[in-house]
């Protein structure tokens, strides 16, 4: 048995390693796709879930790995939401926490937007589609009708270990007596602290260049 978390902000891969700099828990989809593509033949995969969410379309892809690797066990530790809901409907099974819940709602959009009505009704539109295809997620785990998703998503809706295990998000309420630590809430990276990052990562980069040409300088000149 291998095993994996999705724990922090749901992020794409591009993101991951402005997260690691700043020594923020996070998950990408790759995160998950090297543990499964160190699984043998038949080994089971276990991944312990306690995120907010993040990246729909990276929950989204985490989704389909946990759902191709067919052998896989979500176990939700203390929150499962949002994208990282979704990613936990992929397993073969879901178990969760006696104290854990599952957060269910529509996708939403951040950042600054500007433009006329047609824009604002495109990405409406957007939002739309995009609630639909979580919602199939939802509804290929618990066999409702992704009419039934959309209005629990439409509610906010969070769930107890026995409404989900009731409602059919999980398979089976977890022994462990484990304390809930998270609670939901939006990804932490913005638009300015990336661009932060991105300037102290090139200060760095520039002070090692100099650095080593120094170094390079001094065993020139026999120092």
């Amino acid at each position: 048995m291998k095993t994996a978390e999705i724990r922090g902000d749901i992020i794409s891969n591009d993101l991951k390693w402005i997260y690691d700099w700043l020594e923020w828990e996070s998950t990408c989809p790759n995160d998950i796709k090297k543990v499964i593509e160190a699984l043998e033949d038949g080994e089971e995969l276990r991944v312990t879930v306690n995120s907010g969410g993040g990246d729909v379309f990276a929950g989204q892809e985490i989704y389909t790995l946990l759902r191709k690797s067919k052998n896989s066990v979500a176990e939700i530790d203390s929150l499962a939401g949002s994208a990282a809901g979704v990613a936990a409907m992929g397993a073969a099974q879901v178990l969760i926490s006696p104290v854990a819940m599952i957060m269910i709602h529509n996708v939403s959009m951040s950042g600054r937007m500007s433009g006329d009505y047609h824009l604002y009704e495109k990405n409406a539109n957007a939002l739309k589609e995009m609630n639909a295809t979580m919602a199939q997620s939802y509804s290929e785990k618990s066999g409702k009708s992704v009419n039934e998703i959309l209005e629990i998503m439409d509610r906010e809706t969070w769930l107890t270990a026995n409404q989900a295990v009731e409602m059919g998000f999980a398979d089976e309420i977890l022994g462990a007596d484990i304390q809930i630590t998270n609670s939901y809430s939006g990804l932490r990276l913005t638009e300015e602290i990336k661009q932060r990052v991105l300037q102290e990562k090139a200060e760095t980069d520039e002070n090692e260049k100099l650095k080593n040409e120094l170094i390079c300088d001094l065993d020139m000149y026999g120092v």
